[in-house]
């Protein structure tokens, strides 16, 4: 038996029209192509290469400061970089 989880995905214009269509052509929904999709890219040996550099995501919570890991002048030089 499997389980599912209901999520929400942010796909640009573009993306969202062509694997629609896509999903059209193979006549299954966008769920289920997102799902073999995201299946194929994990089990192949593309998906599990090296990863890239490790991203930490800012966290605030009751009580609890953001975790940044920058000074506000080291931010003001990557704001400056254009970055």
């Amino acid at each position: 038996m499997y389980a599912c989880m209901r999520t929400t995905l942010v796909l640009d214009d573009p993306v969202f029209l062509k694997a629609k269509k896509k999903a059209a052509d193979l006549g299954v929904t966008l769920s289920e192509l997102t799902t073999t999709a995201l299946r194929n890219l994990l089990h192949s040996k593309e998906g599990s290469g090296r990863p890239r550099g490790r991203f930490i995501m800012p966290v605030v919570g009751e009580g609890q400061a953001p975790k940044i890991h920058q000074t506000p002048h080291e931010l003001a030089g990557l704001r400056d970089e254009g970055r």
